[in-house]
């Protein structure tokens, strides 16, 4: 009797290791498709506005950058030729602090639902800063930025970099943007936000680099 028991255990711990297996496969092919898909989409942006004649910066050029954020930053020579000039650059919004009328929020070249509780690696953040007075939402579809890139030198930095100063649109031409839903578990008091990965450590999606 003692063997049927432990033999049906183990059967049965057995098939719930291939249900989570089985699982864990289908949300990780599921994760990565959605990645692609929004990564075809913002490149599809770039490549029409570039057609257009706007100057674009290119998010590989921007992943470049290594270091943390105790020892400092060190970037790509030719991101370093845009520090302190105006700048396009287009990407997916994220709240920081807020979650409408916001003065200050994230870019990123992958959308991610929550930044308080998802985790991209810390070259894919772009801190941006309203103009003086302005507010946006957070929207759905991707935007085009226009700023004055700062690039954070020296120790003990908050960010690599941001963009002051900025104004948000459309990433598509006369396109319309969509105020993003926020689910209400991410808008909870309480909500912890976690560290962004450093460089070095892989981002949740590998996808294929940029074109320059």
């Amino acid at each position: 009797m003692r063997r049927k028991t432990k033999r049906d255990l183990i059967v049965f711990i057995g098939i719930l290791v291939l249900i989570g297996g089985v699982f864990f496969f289908n949300s990780n092919v599921n994760r990565r498709a959605l990645a692609s898909k929004k990564d075809k989409e913002r490149r599809a942006v770039e490549s029409e506005r570039r057609k257009q004649g706007m100057e674009i910066m290119n998010w590989d050029v921007i992943r470049k950058t290594k270091g943390n954020l105790r020892s400092g930053a060190t970037f790509d020579e030719r991101l370093l030729d845009y520090d302190g000039k105006r700048v396009n650059i287009a990407g997916f919004m994220v709240p920081d602090k807020k979650f409408r009328e916001v003065t200050e929020f994230i870019l990123l070249p992958l959308p991610i639902e929550c930044y308080f509780c998802q985790r991209p690696p810390l070259h894919d953040v772009m801190y941006i800063q309203m103009e003086e007075g302005k507010t946006t939402n957070i929207y759905e579809e991707p935007v085009i930025i226009n700023g004055t890139l700062v690039l954070n030198k020296g120790e003990g930095i908050q960010s690599f970099y941001h963009i002051a100063g900025a104004t948000v649109g459309a990433g598509e031409t006369d396109g319309v943007l969509t105020r993003k839903n926020i689910p209400a578990e991410h808008m909870a008091p309480g909500h912890d936000k976690v560290e962004v990965l450093e460089k070095g450590m892989e981002p949740p999606v590998k996808l294929p680099p940029e074109t320059e």
